[in-house]
């Protein structure tokens, strides 16, 4: 529980999530290596144009870098950015970041002249290092709403029974199929998700969105800023949830939740859960591995951290030993998890330190991998990224009904 991503990664992770986006990395090659190593690994595009030759992409079609030099330091390195900019017009992007490296922005490149000049005005934003001390929620959702201002969609009128669905990203668990499953729960109650923000959608759909009738967020951590926009801008009517659907019981608080604010029938969702839910009650029944008075550690957001805490405590009947935040806040959750800590007397567990073996582990896929090999916890539950040795052929959401079935297989199950 080691693993710390920072505002920089949430906004080179943002415009990724944009699937015909493109993030110029002005600063050094070392800058942009983890970042495209990540990308390819979460959201994998493939370009056959880009070889080892192309200039400013080494092989890579992510994350064209400007590749700055000791010298660039100091004489400056607009031409390369003008350069870069003119080359990735002509591969016709829809949009286009340039993401300047800390070091980059003590430079003062006047990056936003070289877009004016190169003219991408209408499709190019610049994103400076200022959200680098940041967590990676704010990174990530200030980044998306800075997208929203640039492209300053017009409204075409508000389209019944819509959404836009607000808080995953390409670092979450499965995000594909964290889009699935929370856009076949919304269709369940009548509602067509036209845009996941940052999770996969196009430019289009971003620009689609904000006719929208209601923005509806998954794990809200990430989406405050975003969901303000879309009510100031364009008046929607937002859902911002305490808790994100973890497990059952919050899955069921989600689509109610929904209901109440939309007046739409949540009956058909209900039922859904349900038999997923019975289908759960079954297997367990069947597995031979009881979880009686084992302890668990979590490392993740407050929305997810407290509903999964809860979920392993009235579920499984297990204990807490560690639990923490991720380095993000959000006061709902954090509020209902010191309640639920106070009433069931554990409130030590609260950042407590990280112990040094805990039965059920969840946290990074990394961690939770080097804690299992190592016997420093019984089972390893992948709940985010840096996830680098496995990827996911079967569907593996953390939220929704889908979601809780995933996180039973890895406690139950050792392979």
């Amino acid at each position: 529980m080691i693993v710390k991503p920072d505002g920089f990664f949430g906004v080179t992770m943002a415009i990724e999530g944009i699937k015909d986006s493109t993030v110029l990395m002005h600063g050094p090659e070392g800058c942009r290596k983890n970042l495209w190593a990540l990308t390819n690994k979460v959201y994998p595009r493939k370009d056959k144009s880009v070889s080892r030759m192309t200039p400013y992409y080494r092989g890579s079609a992510r994350i064209p870098c400007t590749d700055l030099e000791s010298s660039d330091y100091i004489y400056g390195a607009y031409d390369r950015v003008f350069d870069a900019l003119q080359y990735i017009k002509e591969r016709d992007t829809r949009f286009v970041a340039v993401v300047c490296s800390p070091g980059a922005s003590l430079i003062g490149d006047d990056c936003n002249k070289a877009i004016e000049e190169t003219g991408l005005s209408d499709r190019a934003i610049v994103l400076d290092a200022d959200l680098s001390s940041k967590p990676i929620n704010v990174g990530i959702d200030l980044t998306l709403m800075r997208v929203l201002e640039k492209l300053d969609q017009p409204a075409k009128g508000v389209r019944k029974n819509t959404a836009v669905l607000l808080g995953n990203h390409v670092l979450q668990k499965d995000w594909e199929s964290v889009n699935e499953e929370m856009s076949h729960i919304l269709e369940l109650m009548g509602i067509e998700v036209i845009c996941c923000l940052g999770a996969g959608s196009s430019v289009q759909e971003i620009r689609d969105s904000v006719d929208a009738e209601y923005a509806i967020a998954v794990c809200p951590e990430y989406a405050l800023r975003t969901a303000d926009y879309y009510h100031e801008r364009y008046g929607m009517s937002t859902i911002i949830p305490e808790c994100s659907p973890v497990g059952f019981e919050y899955t069921d608080r989600w689509i109610k939740l929904v209901a109440e604010r939309t007046g739409n029938d949540p009956s058909k969702a209900l039922e859904y859960v349900d038999r997923i839910r019975k289908k759960a009650y079954r297997r367990m029944m069947a597995a031979r591995f009881d979880t009686d008075a084992f302890s668990f550690s979590i490392d993740a957001e407050p929305s997810i951290c407290y509903p999964l805490a809860k979920f392993f405590y009235d579920n499984l009947q297990m204990v807490p030993k560690c639990l923490r935040y991720n380095g993000i806040s959000y006061e709902p959750s954090e509020e209902l998890m010191g309640e639920f800590l106070e009433r069931i007397g554990w409130a030590d567990a609260l950042d407590a330190d990280v112990p040094e073996y805990t039965e059920i582990l969840c946290t990074d896929g990394n961690t939770a991998d080097m804690y299992a090999r190592s016997n420093h916890c019984l089972r390893g539950v992948d709940l985010r990224f840096p996830s680098m040795m496995n990827v996911e052929f079967l569907p593996q959401p953390l939220f929704g009904a889908v979601g809780t079935l995933y996180i039973l297989e890895r406690v139950i199950n050792r392979f």
